[in-house]
C-alpha cells in the first residue's frame, strides 16, 4: 500500500474544497466613468476589483485602490453571485482588472465573521483583465446585437465566428436568449459563459429582455445578472454622442392567458413606460443625441396582443423622439418595415440564425445583417437624426 505524506494530504484536501470562481467575470452596464463587473463562486464570500489604469508598469508595481460589492453601505459577504460597481473612471481610459472573493466560512453572530481562501483572477503568469470605458465626447460607435439565441451557445459562438469583438464597444442581447428562466445554471449553460468566452470580460454585454425571458420560477433574478443603475431593464443606455433606448416589451400574449401562470402584467408595465418616455421628453433627458431604439417584440409587424399594445401605448411616444431606427427580434426570421403612419422609423428584425454589426460612420448607421459564416448578409444604412 503507497503511503501519502500527511502534508500532501492535506494539501490535496484544502485544493479540493477551496473557493472557486465558477461564471465570469463579465461587464455590464458601463458608461463614460463607471461600469459594473460580475462573477459567481461555488461558495459565498466578501468581493472587490483592483483595477489600474493601462501602462507598462506591473499591476503590482503599487497598491491598487480595491473597489467592494456594496449596498446600501454595507459590504456584502453572504452571496455567491458578485456585483462591484466601479466609480470615478476617466473617459475613453483603458483599465486593467482583477477579481476577489475571499471565502465567508463561518458567520456565527453579529458580524462576527471567519474568512477563509481567497479566489481571484492571476495576473502574475498572465495579463490582467482589460476594459476601455464609453467617451464622454461624441465619437463613432461600432456594436454587435444577438437575440433569440433561445439558449443555443454553441450556434451563437459559430455565428459569431467573424466577428472582432476587440473593434467593438459592446454587445446587445435583444431578447430571448433563453427558452425560458428556471435556474442560474441555465443562463450560464444558455449563453453567458459563452458570451464570457468570447467577449463580455472585456467589452460590455448589455441585456434588452425578452418574452421568454419573463418566464419561469428563475425570471425575477434576471435582473441581479443585469443590473442597471436606474433599477429596470428599460433605460436610455447613452454611448459616445448616442443615446441607445431600451424598451422592455413584455409578453406577447393577454395578460391572462393561461401560459403564464397568472403572474403576467404587462399591460400596466407597457403603460409605466410610456409614462417614463413622456418624462423622459418633458424633462429634456432626451433628444440632445440620435435616438436608437431597441424592442424584442417588433412594433406593427405581428397580429397578436403584445404588438398591439405596444404599438398604441409606446410608439405614440416615440413618434415624438425623432426615433432613427429600432433593432427587433421576436419572429425568429429577418425582416425590415420603413417608417409610416403608425411607426414613424425604420425597424430593422433581426432572426434567430443572424446577427446585426453596426457602425456609425458621418452621421449614418451601417448595418450589416449575415448568418454563420458570413452568408445571406443583407446591408442597411440609417441615416442617424
Amino acid at each position: 500500500m503507497r503511503i501519502i505524506p500527511l502534508l500532501a494530504m492535506l494539501t490535496v484536501t484544502a485544493s479540493t474544497f477551496a473557493i472557486k470562481i465558477t461564471h465570469g467575470p463579465y461587464i455590464s452596464d458601463m458608461d463614460s466613468t463607471s461600469t459594473t463587473i460580475i462573477w459567481f463562486t461555488d461558495k459565498p464570500g466578501l468581493s472587490w476589483v483592483e483595477i489600474a489604469e493601462e501602462g507598462n508598469d506591473h499591476f503590482y508595481g503599487r497598491e491598487r485602490r480595491k473597489y467592494y460589492a456594496t449596498l446600501r453601505g454595507r459590504k456584502l459577504a453572504a452571496d455567491t453571485l458578485h456585483r462591484v460597481r466601479i466609480t470615478g473612471l476617466k473617459p475613453d481610459c483603458r483599465y486593467r482588472y482583477r477579481i476577489f472573493t475571499k471565502e465567508t466560512k463561518q458567520w456565527r453572530w453579529n458580524n462576527n465573521i471567519t474568512y477563509g481562501d481567497i479566489a481571484s483572477s492571476a495576473v502574475y503568469r498572465k495579463a490582467p483583465y482589460t476594459f476601455r470605458t464609453f467617451p464622454a465626447a461624441p465619437r463613432d460607435v461600432s456594436f454587435l446585437v444577438l437575440n433569440d439565441i433561445h439558449e443555443r451557445a454553441a450556434a451563437m459562438k459559430e455565428m459569431c465566428k467573424g466577428i472582432d469583438f476587440s473593434k467593438l464597444d459592446f454587445v446587445l442581447l435583444n431578447g430571448d436568449m433563453s427558452d425560458y428562466v428556471g435556474s442560474s445554471g441555465q443562463i450560464f449553460k444558455g449563453y453567458i459563459d459563452t458570451c464570457v468566452s468570447m467577449f463580455a470580460k472585456h467589452v460590455p454585454v448589455f441585456m434588452n429582455r425578452g418574452n421568454h425571458e419573463t418566464r419561469g420560477a428563475f425570471a425575477d433574478k434576471l435582473w441581479d445578472f443585469f443590473p442597471t443603475e436606474s433599477g429596470e431593464f428599460y433605460r436610455v443606455q447613452h454611448v459616445a454622442g448616442i443615446d441607445f433606448l431600451i424598451i422592455d416589451s413584455g409578453e406577447d400574449k393577454p395578460d391572462s392567458d393561461i401560459e403564464y401562470g397568472e403572474t403576467a402584467d404587462y399591460d400596466a408595465y407597457r403603460e409605466e413606460q410610456a409614462a417614463w418616455l413622456k418624462r423622459l421628453r418633458s424633462e429634456r433627458k432626451i433628444g440632445q443625441y440620435p435616438v436608437v431604439a431597441f424592442s424584442h417584440i417588433p412594433p406593427a409587424q405581428q397580429n397578436w396582443h403584445g404588438c398591439y399594445h405596444l404599438t398604441n401605448t409606446i410608439v405614440p411616444e416615440l413618434n415624438k423622439m425623432n426615433v432613427s431606427v429600432m433593432f427587433s427580434g421576436h419572429l425568429h426570421r429577418n425582416d425590415y418595415r420603413e417608417a409610416d403612419d403608425t411607426v414613424g422609423f425604420p425597424n430593422i428584425v433581426n432572426s434567430n440564425i443572424s446577427y446585426l454589426l453596426c457602425h456609425t460612420r458621418n452621421g449614418k448607421l451601417e448595418v450589416e445583417r449575415a448568418e454563420a459564416g458570413g452568408k445571406n448578409k443583407r446591408y442597411f444604412t440609417i441615416e442617424l437624426k
